[in-house]
């Protein structure tokens, strides 16, 4: 019978999109030492930005996006010598972030991981972003290293990516907040195991924490419909990185260990009552070696993902989706 035929129709919002970017960009920068202790490094960038996305439904409906924006992006840092090993660097700066081709486009796709289904939006608009920094460094002997900052972010209209309750299939899309801002600590320690035990003179330590706390602007539109208390969509509360490794002084061999985490994020928004949907914490544990043969060959050996922490996606007490991307070794040689 008519059990092993297949019927393949088109829904209305598949489609076809074609898409142009002309972007023509200039700079100037200066560098200023002031007195003996002050250094400044100043310049601004100018962006000249026309973006068109042309979309054709299979229902013949057609949309065009066009974002044409001419933007100056200034920057400015500051370094203060503290001393011969220590400085303090102030930063400020401001920096823009464009949605893609396929956010813009309203075409409707099955995304291949865990059958979401996307949409994009023809209305989106570029994000401001202004970028301050305050941070400390200190370069003690044997390459060693001390860091602490803080930083502060401030986001106009930031695109982030919204799960719409719909009659139907629900789906997910793309739409410009209000505002955002997101504020940190963060901190970077390098250290030579050797001058506390001497046979461990080739083994060193590192690690760097970034605490953050982001909070988001709803504004009108779609994202009026979501949480208003809640982070921003895809930042992180913390992020961690702790790794050894051994250099090997004459034989030029080294090998590193690398652990890193990321603290649970919103992956996208969840329209009210709906809870966030959330992106778990994924540990991971990252090796690699290289051993030198010769003057100018070296074995190159990567493990990656050595945990094979499941990729997990939550909603409330429901696990929207998850999986495991598996562990990959490579090993090679190269030649300089």
């Amino acid at each position: 019978g008519n059990d092993d035929v297949f019927n393949i129709i088109n829904v209305a919002e598949d489609g076809v999109y074609d898409a142009s970017e002309r972007l023509g960009a200039a700079y100037v920068m200066t560098e200023l030492p002031l007195g003996y202790r002050f250094r400044l490094i100043a310049g601004a960038r100018v962006e000249d930005a026309d973006i068109t996305v042309s979309t054709a439904l299979s229902n013949s409906t057609r949309f065009v996006s066009r974002l044409q924006n001419v933007d100056v992006l200034p920057a400015a840092v500051l370094n203060v010598q503290l001393g011969s090993r220590s400085q303090l660097r102030l930063s400020a700066s401001q920096t823009l972030a464009r949605p893609e081709y396929r956010e813009l486009s309203p075409v409707q796709y099955l995304e291949v991981v865990g059958g979401q289904i996307t949409r994009g939006n023809a209305d989106l608009v570029r994000s401001l972003i202004q970028n301050f920094d305050l941070k400390f460094e200190s370069f003690l002997a044997g390459g060693e290293l001390f860091s602490a900052g803080v930083f502060a972010k401030r986001f106009d209209r930031p695109i982030e990516r919204i799960d719409l309750a719909t009659g139907g299939q629900p789906f997910v899309s793309y739409f410009n907040a209000a505002s955002a801002t997101n504020l940190g600590v963060e901190f970077e320690y390098r250290k030579g195991l050797g001058s506390l035990v001497r046979a461990l003179e080739p083994y060193s330590v590192f690690s760097n924490v970034t605490l953050m706390q982001s909070t988001i602007e709803v504004g009108d539109g779609a994202s009026s419909n979501t949480n208003a208390n809640r982070a921003m969509m895809g930042q992180a509360p913390w992020v961690t990185n702790l790794g050894i490794s051994r250099l090997g002084n004459r034989s030029g061999s080294s090998a590193t260990l690398l652990y890193s985490a990321v603290g649970p994020r919103i992956f996208s928004a969840g329209t009210v009552p709906f809870p966030d949907v959330i992106e778990e914490t994924r540990h991971m544990v990252d090796f690699s070696l290289r051993l030198p043969v010769g003057d100018r060959w070296a074995w190159k050996l990567d493990a990656r993902n050595l945990l094979d922490a499941p990729f997990q996606l939550s909603q409330g007490p429901v696990t929207r989706e998850s999986y495991r991307t598996g562990r990959v070794f490579s090993m090679g040689m190269s030649w300089r």
